[in-house]
Formats: structure tokens, C-alpha cells, sequence
């Protein structure tokens, strides 16, 4: 006895509310979006003032993060050599 063959299991599947919008490996839509939305925000003159307002509050959120960030590194595979590093000013990027 063979198995019965299902039709609709060659067509597409209809995109529905429900339905992901998946596009292969990635959903171009959500990236165009984010670029829109983070070149927005570049451009509203805001970044210093976030900058400003994520900086830690006291002495002890400023070591919780600095823990934070080694327990994260020590995690990593290392850092590529051509990659922007913070230089522990708070101010600029330095190349490695």
C-alpha cells in the first residue's frame, strides 16, 4: 500500500497575518526598517543625550558593568584584529 500523496504540499504556502515573512536568510523588510530607524536617529541630533543618559549613575553600576562586559569577553573567541575597540576614555574609537 503506498502512501497517499498530499497536493498542496508542492505549492507555496499563502502568506497569512499568522505566516513568518521569512526571505531566505533574512528578513530584508525588518533590516531596511532598522537602517531607517537608526540612520533617523543619527540624524536627530538625540545621540549625545542618549550617551549622556546611559552612562552608569554611581561608582557601583560602573563596576557591575565593567564585570558585566569581562564576564562577556571571557566568553568570546577573541577579538578581530581590524575591529574598533574602545580605548577606556569613554570618548573615541582606537584601531587596534
Amino acid at each position: 500500500m503506498s502512501k497517499a500523496r498530499n497536493p498542496s504540499a508542492d505549492k507555496p504556502a499563502k502568506r497569512t497575518a499568522d505566516t513568518p515573512d521569512i526571505q531566505g536568510e533574512g528578513n530584508y523588510d525588518a533590516t531596511r526598517r532598522y537602517d531607517k530607524a537608526a540612520s533617523d536617529f543619527a540624524k536627530s541630533g538625540k545621540v549625545e543625550q542618549a550617551a549622556r543618559a546611559s552612562q552608569p549613575r554611581d561608582a557601583k553600576e560602573a563596576e557591575d558593568l565593567q564585570r558585566a562586559e569581562q564576564t562577556g569577553r571571557s566568553h568570546s573567541k577573541g577579538e578581530d584584529a581590524d575591529t574598533d575597540v574602545d580605548d577606556d576614555e569613554g570618548d573615541t574609537l582606537t584601531r587596534r
